[in-house]
């Protein structure tokens, strides 16, 4: 790791209790016993590079780009603390500035496992920069807790309009249709590839699969598996893409419904930290087993999202949407409805290495024609609230445990249900 042989130069005793710390990876401790040092001890070099080092690793990036140039103001010619601020420029998405410092070192002919850290760093903002060939890849697995499987009603018995005008009739629900509660298991995994920048253009594409296996509601397992591949356009301030895109969604092993269609993007960055954008989505839903609900669906919408001052980097995002689905046969236009969205999300990153996360959403539906066994119009509001958070003990693995809450109120009590999840996933990343 970059740095090391400075760790072992501390003399005095603080900074040889900052050095051990961070030796055993503790950075914020190293950082909350120096900082309170800064004004009294500023300019020393040693202490400078350390509270630089302990700063950037425990996520106050900025001050530690200030520390580590007191050092190069006072010796220009440190090849550790100028490696340093190149890393600290490309956490801070200076890229250009983390290029320029990590050449300057390089033309100082470092050790050759500093030169292959800095290669790689280099490789990295190539990438990011669309000047070469990314690809990347994930494998996941889950476990979690699962309210109600099947999004199925608490209700025993709903009452149905058999025949019109002669009164209701109570059904007796089975089983399978009420709320069942069930322990699962997931797996998934995914491949994706971005070409070279060409005049701004790129091209881009994915594979991602999942299954979920439930401990003994088998029949409710599900699995997706999905394909896009699309077109991504760069100009100045303003990003725009076009994506065809195919997906399928198994329930216990066999197809329940397939959706082929395509995704269109406008993004424009006002600032550095604001950001806006527009979309529209065009899709066509198959279902083998129940053409009758076969359909098209138009969806449009914008947001906007923003990142505020302060060492815990708050993002903001909000968007809304609207749009329909509307059945090819239209005898069955009671399955047509037009929609109505919003979401509203959020993260604090407490470190570089554990983010905190909120999204939620609601959703109208309100269904064109009504439904013949319950003889009214149907009408649902769907509330849902994702909690989070999101952890990285190292290099590209990621542990997220995450509480999901959904709520569905209909006009008819048989599409009426509550349903929360809990999970906890560990997840392996790999680029290249």
């Amino acid at each position: 790791m970059l740095g090391q042989s400075l760790l072992a130069s501390a003399q005095d005793d603080v900074l040889a209790a900052a050095a051990k710390l961070m030796a055993a990876k503790q950075y914020q401790s190293a950082y909350s016993l120096l900082e309170p040092l800064e004004t009294e001890r500023s300019g020393e070099a040693e202490f400078d590079m350390l509270l630089g080092l302990s700063a950037i690793d425990s996520g106050h990036v900025t001050r530690g780009v200030f520390a580590l140039e007191r050092v190069l103001a006072s010796n220009p010619g440190n090849g550790n603390a100028r490696a340093h601020i190149a890393r600290a420029y490309f956490l801070l998405g200076e890229q250009e500035a983390a290029r320029a410092e990590f050449r300057n070192v390089l033309a100082q002919k470092p050790p050759e496992d500093m030169t292959q850290v800095i290669n790689r760093y280099m490789s990295a903002i190539d990438k990011s920069q669309g000047l070469s060939s990314t690809y990347s890849a994930y494998v996941e697995a889950g476990v979690g807790h699962d309210s109600n499987v099947n999004s199925a009603t608490t209700a025993s018995s709903v009452t149905i309009m058999a025949i019109p005008g002669l009164g209701g009739l109570d059904l007796l629900l089975g089983r399978e249709a009420r709320e069942t509660s069930d322990n699962f298991a997931s797996l998934a995994g995914g491949i994706s590839f971005r070409s070279p920048n060409y005049g701004g253009l790129t091209v881009f594409g994915s594979v991602n699969a999942s299954q979920r296996f439930n401990h003994q509601e088998d029949r409710f397992d599900l699995g997706t598996l999905d394909y896009n591949l699309g077109l991504r356009y760069v100009r100045h301030v303003d990003t725009f893409t076009l994506a065809a895109q195919s997906a399928s969604l198994s329930l216990d092993h066999d197809i329940f419904r397939r959706v082929h269609g395509l995704n269109g993007q406008w993004q424009r960055d006002l600032d550095d930290k604001n950001q806006i954008n527009a979309f529209v989505q065009v899709s066509r839903l198959d279902y083998p087993d129940n053409d009758i609900r076969n359909a098209n669906r138009y969806v449009g919408g914008g947001g906007w999202a923003h990142v505020f001052n302060g060492d815990l980097t708050p993002l903001l995002f909000m968007s809304a949407y609207m749009g329909q689905e509307r059945t090819l046969d239209r005898d069955w236009d009671f399955f047509s409805h037009h929609l109505y969205g919003a979401r509203l999300g959020g993260q604090l990153a407490f470190t570089p290495k554990l983010v905190a996360y909120a999204t939620s959403g609601y959703e109208y539906r309100r269904y064109d024609e009504r439904d013949g066994l319950f003889q009214v119009s149907r009408g649902d509001k769907q509330f849902d609230l994702n909690l989070g958070l999101r952890y990285l003990p190292g290099y590209n693995w990621v542990i997220k445990p995450q509480l999901t809450y959904i709520r569905n109120d209909s006009n008819i009590d048989l599409n009426r249900f509550d349903r929360y999840m809990l999970s906890f996933s560990i997840r392996r990343e790999f680029n290249w």
